[in-house]
């Protein structure tokens, strides 16, 4: 058919958790770095070379490689295998560690074929698997840094001399290195903020949150994407029929990927923090499509999140108003097929002490976005958080809240998010009684305990109404959250 392409997509399997098998900040810059620039186009395609193409439908992604070639061009099969091959080789030489998959399939629009094909074979596990190699010499002396893979040679390290794998010899250099290249997450957020420096080590970021924090303490937030799939999905079945939707397909993807990658830096050059030390205070250890993860100093966590969640939000309104417009046009008189809304993002965030492993948080704050959305059904953004430091690492006791609760900035602050931060001006100390107090006896029992000290008001409106103990409060927030929320809630 003619017009009709052969898709070739590459994906890293598992990346966050790749990217943080190493304890020290430097080794995840250095992954996620390299990451960047071995998926970066020009270097994809120099190694295909004219086998295929850049697939000029496909948004941008790290750890992310889409090609594609005439599906007229020969032998289509023999074709795929000789790009996955090439693709496969040039991956692994540069991320020893890592793993990849592969999957193709062929149609006239890269939306179509990811909604039709490539999506569906993802999910059953019919892809092309790329493994690392397994140890054979059951002796080999084990890697002194990731402790994961056997040693491969003995490199200089900041302290001394370590045994390390290949994939850790590759994570092992200097952060100047990692931060210059504008490729890697980091190079570009700095490049796109206009900041030249960045903290070297997690104590270092941790330090830059405010005196009363502590300076001790980071916050790992993981976004992902809201109802994604099912916008794409409507765009690829309706742009079959719509000359005007076929157009926008081919930009949309891109628009969704630059509004994550704007927002991101918005949210990092607003922050309290980088705007008093003019230094970038968020390190982004993954920025792809609509899927975002990064470390930050903990008291400046839920100003990010936010941040990051209504502007990702405005801008997606923004790219994809008239394209929804049209999807709903011709939606409307089908039954079963309600009313498409812009996607959104939740969000995910773990607090914890700078020294915790970060694959553990990863690993929390991956579990936290997926109760965000799952409490949700995806249909708005919304938050999960966990202070491991004061409760522990088991899922939170509260539920997900939804961004409208806590909204702040330029919107106008939500009268949940007002009264949170009235709640967060009542002494710590004061605050810790009335959360022992809810745990021990209940709402009632903390209110009685407030109005003993004269705060409350601060906590009336998390409290159900008197006359009716089974209603929830009028803010839309329990006590028990909203003191919980209250640990890391920004000052007033």
């Amino acid at each position: 058919m003619s017009g009709e392409f052969v898709y070739v997509d590459f994906g890293a399997v598992r990346i966050q958790q790749y990217l943080t098998r190493t304890a020290g900040l430097r080794g995840h810059r250095a992954a996620s770095n390299t990451l960047a620039r071995a998926t970066a186009d020009e270097q994809v395609a120099r190694v295909v070379g004219d086998l295929a193409e850049v697939n000029p439908e496909a948004g941008q992604a790290d750890g992310v490689v889409s090609l594609r070639f005439p599906a007229a061009a020969g032998d289509r099969a023999e074709r795929v295998r000789r790009v996955q091959d090439r693709v496969l080789a040039h991956l692994r030489r540069a991320l020893p560690g890592a793993e990849f998959q592969s999957v193709w399939g062929a149609g006239q629009s890269y939306l179509a074929v990811y909604a039709d094909i490539l999506q569906p074979k993802a999910r059953a596990g019919r892809v092309r698997h790329d493994l690392p190699p397994v140890a054979e010499f059951p002796l080999a002396v084990p890697c002194r840094m990731c402790h994961t893979d056997p040693a491969a040679g003995t490199e200089p390290v900041a302290d001394g001399e370590l045994a390390l794998c290949l994939d850790c010899s590759m994570r092992n250099v200097p952060h100047r290195q990692t931060v210059a290249d504008v490729r890697s997450p980091e190079g570009a957020l700095l490049r796109e903020i206009g900041l030249g420096s960045a903290p070297d080590d997690f104590a270092g970021l941790a330090a830059l949150g405010g005196a009363a924090s502590g300076g001790n303490h980071l916050a790992t937030v993981a976004v992902d994407g809201n109802a994604f799939g099912v916008f794409f999905k409507a765009l690829a079945d309706e742009g079959r029929r719509d000359t005007r939707l076929r157009k926008a397909k081919r930009e949309i993807s891109a628009a969704l990927s630059t509004a994550t990658r704007e927002a991101l830096a918005v949210a990092a050059l607003e922050l309290p923090a980088t705007m008093e030390h003019e230094r970038l205070c968020v390190v982004p250890h993954v920025v792809g499509g609509d899927d975002v993860l990064v470390s930050l100093p903990a008291d400046q966590a839920w100003w990010f999140t936010l941040m990051f969640l209504q502007e990702f939000g405005r801008r997606v309104r923004t790219e994809t108003a008239q394209v929804i417009d049209r999807l709903n046009e011709l939606r409307a008189g089908r039954l079963g097929l309600p009313a498409l809304e812009p996607p959104t993002a939740s969000a995910g965030v773990v607090f914890a002490h700078a020294a915790h492993p970060l694959n553990l948080l990863v690993e929390s704050a991956g579990q936290r976005l997926a109760e965000a959305k799952r409490a949700f059904g995806g249909r708005q953004a919304s938050v999960q958080w966990l202070d491991i430091t004061a409760d522990g690492p088991e899922a939170p006791a509260h539920p997900p809240l939804p961004l409208s609760l806590l909204r702040t900035g330029q919107g106008g602050e939500s009268a949940a998010a007002a009264a949170l931060s009235r709640l967060k001006r009542v002494p710590a100390s004061h605050r810790a009684r009335l959360a022992e107090a809810v745990r021990a006896s209940g709402p009632l029992t903390a209110a009685a305990l407030a109005d003993r000290v004269g705060h409350l008001t601060a906590v009336r409106p998390f409290l159900p109404p008197f006359d009716r103990p089974g209603q929830p409060a009028a803010s839309g927030i329990a006590l028990d959250a909203a003191l919980n929320l209250t640990r890391w809630w920004p000052c007033a």
